[in-house]
C-alpha cells in the first residue's frame, strides 16, 4: 500500500527564534507522522533557518514584514502580504511533481499569503488548518487595544484597527494588516477552501464559531506536551523558595500586573495584614518589553522579584523545579499556551486568569487557582490561595498533563483527523 502523502505548511520550517512554538509543534507533527507512514512535504519561506529538504526549492523567496517602509520594492512587499504570486506558483509546481493526498497548514498569513488556497482548492487537495491565533478575526491578532481585550472589529469593521494603531502602534502597519484581512474575508476564502479547522482550545472553536466560522467545521485539538522531558523534579521543600512566569516578555501578558500584585504582597506582608512570606517572583523570558518590565520594578522597589532573561532548556527546567508554581496572568485570548502545559507537565501548579483557554487547563484549587479578574488585588488573592494549594497538587498536575496533552495520544488524534479530511 503506497503511503498517505501530506504538505505540511507554515511560513517557516524550523523551530528557531520567530517560529515559536508553532515551529516547534511543526518539527514534532513531521517526525511523528513520519513514524506513523506518511511522507511528510514541507512547503515552507527560504529564511536562512530553514531546515534542509529536498523540497526545498520549491520555497518561497523571504520578505522581512518586520516594518513598514518605503522605497525600492516596498510595493511588492506590500502587494506579497496581501497575495503572494510566488508561493502560489511554486505551490502549483511542488504539487504537480508530489500529487499530496492532504495538506494541514498552520501559519500561512503574510509570508506565504491565502494566494496558495486556490491553488490546493484547483488540484482538489482536501485540508485541514490549525488556528494557532485570532489572525483570521483580528488583524492585530490579540484582540487588544489600550491594554484591555476589543472586538471592535467584529462584523467587518477593519477601519476599527486602523484607528487604534492596533499593529505595532502604527497606521501604516495597522493598515496594511487590516487590508489583508478586509481581502481574505471579501473573498471568503478561508472557510471556502479549508475542510476543517482545528483549534487547540474550545475556546477559540466558539470565538471562531462566534464571528462566522462555519461551526460543523471547527474541531477542538488541544495541545501536547514532552511528558518525557518536562517531568517532576525531586528538590528539597526548603529549596522551593519562589514562583515563576516564563515566556514572552510583552504587554498582553499581564506582566505590570504581576509586579503591582508582588508589591501589595511584600507590603501586606511587612504590615502584618497578610500572614504568607512573599515568595521570590522570577521572570523568564525575552520581548518586547524587557525594559519597561525591569523599569517598573526598580520604581515599584520590589525586594522579591528577579528577571532571568531568556533561559536554555536546562535552565528553565531549574527555574522550574525551584517553584511552587507558575503564574500566567495574560490579558488576552490565549490559545492553548504552551508554557501552562510545561508547568503542569513538570508537576508545578498554575495559577491563571480567566481568559481565552486558560480555564479549561487548570482544575480550580486541584492543579492551580482560577484568577477571575486581572487586577491585582485578584492576582494576589490567587497567588496567595496557590500558595496554600496541597502538597497533592503536584502529582495532581503532572496527572492532569498524562491525560489530557500525551503527545502519542495528540498525533494519533491528528493523523485520524489527516485521514478523514483526505477522504473528503
Amino acid at each position: 500500500m503506497a503511503k498517505r502523502k501530506i504538505l505540511l505548511i507554515n511560513k517557516f520550517y524550523h523551530d528557531r527564534g520567530r517560529a515559536g512554538g508553532v515551529g516547534r509543534y511543526l518539527v514534532q507533527e513531521e517526525e511523528d507522522l513520519a513514524a506513523r507512514g506518511w511522507e511528510v512535504i514541507p512547503f515552507a519561506i527560504a529564511d536562512e533557518e530553514a531546515r534542509p529538504s529536498p523540497w526545498s526549492k520549491y520555497f518561497v523567496r523571504a520578505r522581512d514584514y518586520s516594518t513598514p517602509r518605503l522605497g525600492s520594492g516596498a510595493l511588492g512587499d506590500a502587494l506579497s502580504l496581501v497575495w503572494n504570486r510566488e508561493a502560489a506558483d511554486k505551490l502549483d509546481r511542488l504539487i504537480r511533481d508530489c500529487r499530496p493526498d492532504v495538506a494541514h497548514l498552520h501559519n500561512i498569513y503574510h509570508h506565504l499569503s491565502p494566494s496558495i488556497l486556490p491553488v490546493l482548492q484547483r488540484h482538489g487537495i482536501p485540508a485541514a488548518m490549525t488556528l494557532h491565533d485570532l489572525r483570521l478575526l483580528c488583524p492585530a491578532i490579540h484582540m487588544m487595544r489600550d491594554g484591555k481585550i476589543c472586538e471592535r472589529c467584529r462584523g467587518g469593521q477593519l477601519h476599527q484597527a486602523v484607528l487604534g494603531k492596533c499593529v505595532k502602534d502604527s497606521r501604516p502597519a495597522s493598515f496594511l494588516a487590516a487590508a489583508e484581512t478586509f481581502y481574505q474575508r471579501m473573498l471568503g476564502i478561508y472557510p471556502a477552501t479549508i475542510q476543517r479547522f482545528l483549534c487547540p482550545s474550545d475556546f477559540y472553536r466558539r470565538k471562531y464559531a462566534e464571528w462566522g466560522y462555519p461551526a460543523q467545521r471547527l474541531q477542538h485539538l488541544p495541545n501536547f506536551v514532552d511528558l518525557d522531558f518536562w517531568r517532576p523534579e525531586s528538590i528539597p521543600a526548603a529549596e522551593q523558595d519562589s514562583y515563576l512566569y516564563f515566556g514572552r516578555i510583552s504587554k498582553e501578558k499581564g506582566l505590570r500586573t504581576l509586579l503591582d500584585a508582588q508589591k501589595l504582597w511584600e507590603e501586606g506582608y511587612e504590615a502584618g495584614t497578610i500572614r504568607q512570606r512573599p515568595l521570590k517572583l522570577l521572570v523568564a523570558g525575552s520581548g518586547p518589553c524587557e525594559g519597561n518590565l525591569q523599569v517598573h520594578a526598580q520604581a515599584l522597589r520590589l525586594k522579591t522579584f528577579e528577571f532571568l532573561g531568556a533561559l536554555d532548556i536546562e535552565g528553565l527546567r531549574q527555574a522550574l523545579a525551584r517553584a511552587v508554581f507558575t503564574v500566567l496572568p495574560s490579558q488576552w485570548y490565549e490559545n492553548g499556551p504552551m508554557a501552562a502545559l510545561e508547568s503542569l507537565a513538570a508537576g508545578i501548579p498554575l495559577v491563571g486568569t480567566a481568559v481565552g483557554g486558560i480555564p479549561e487547563m487548570i482544575v480550580d484549587g486541584q492543579t492551580g487557582v482560577v484568577v477571575p479578574d486581572l487586577t491585582p488585588e485578584a492576582l494576589l488573592a490567587g497567588l496567595l490561595r496557590a500558595q496554600d494549594l496541597p502538597d497533592a497538587s503536584r502529582s495532581s498536575a503532572r496527572r492532569w498533563a498524562e491525560q489530557h496533552a500525551d503527545r502519542a495520544a495528540h498525533m494519533d488524534q491528528l493523523a485520524a483527523i489527516l485521514e478523514r479530511t483526505a477522504r473528503t
